[in-house]
């Protein structure tokens, strides 16, 4: 049988080493999408290993959505998308969050959306243009006490800016930031009472508006600075709520 795999010295049965095997065959693209992988009786005899070992790397595989397996049919190379993708940061940013992991978003939208912002003001549609508006208006129009309504609308409008730059990984990579907007709200309103509401969302609005003009006017340094400043408040907010 041709395989990319070869067998493992005794001193290395290890399933950490036939998970590497595995996975560089799959980055190679020696097992595409969807394709069934060998039989765990047949990885047995391709690694010199028991099944317990080969088991072991499929679980591993597995848990890390490299491999789908199948009851009572075998392991499949599983057929990634980008929600997939997604779902894994998301999971390992809840996982990991030593609690800063909210500064470390703020911080690093303060490093990125600037540059999203200017890089929309040069590539952006008039549909874009016509779909930013709409958002800015529904901002407008949304009931001052609904944190979570605004929250999402909000996320819908930084989102719209990054798919302005007309490039699929920005959009891709800024997903996971931009789904852990609604905890950083949570934290900055959770000791804010209702009549602070009107003026938290009229800052915002302003913010969303400067933005808003000056990828209109095709303005990137104008559009950078405009995000830098929404982004440096909400920072502000932020510390203030941990007071």
């Amino acid at each position: 049988m041709d395989t990319p795999f070869k067998k493992i010295g005794s001193d290395k049965l290890l399933s950490g080493k036939i998970e590497e095997s595995i996975e560089l065959a799959i980055r190679k693209k020696q097992y595409k999408a969807g394709q069934k992988l060998p039989t765990e009786g047949q990885l047995c005899k391709l690694f010199a290993v028991s099944r317990t070992v080969v088991r072991e790397a499929l679980r591993k595989l597995s848990a890390r959505g490299l491999v789908v397996i199948k009851q009572g049919s075998g392991a499949y190379v599983n057929e990634l998308s980008s929600e997939s993708a997604i779902d894994s940061i998301n999971l390992f940013l809840e996982l990991t969050d030593d609690g800063s992991l909210i500064f470390d978003i703020i911080r690093s939208r303060q490093l990125f959306e600037p540059e999203i912002a200017g890089q929309a003001a040069l590539n952006r549609t008039a549909a874009e243009l016509e779909a930013l508006s709409e958002n800015l208006e529904a901002l407008k129009n949304s009931p001052d006490e609904d944190i979570e309504g605004q929250t999402v609308i909000d996320i819908h409008f930084h989102s719209l800016i990054a798919r302005a730059t007309h490039s699929n990984i920005v959009a891709l990579l800024m997903r996971p930031i931009f789904d852990s907007m609604p905890k950083v709200k949570r934290t900055i309103f959770a000791k804010n009472n209702l009549d602070y509401l009107p003026h938290e969302k009229n800052v915002v609005v302003k913010f969303h508006e400067d933005i808003y003009q000056a990828i209109k006017n095709a303005d990137p340094r104008e559009a950078s600075h405009a995000m830098l400043a929404h982004l440096k408040y909400t920072e502000k907010n932020f510390m203030d709520a941990l007071k």
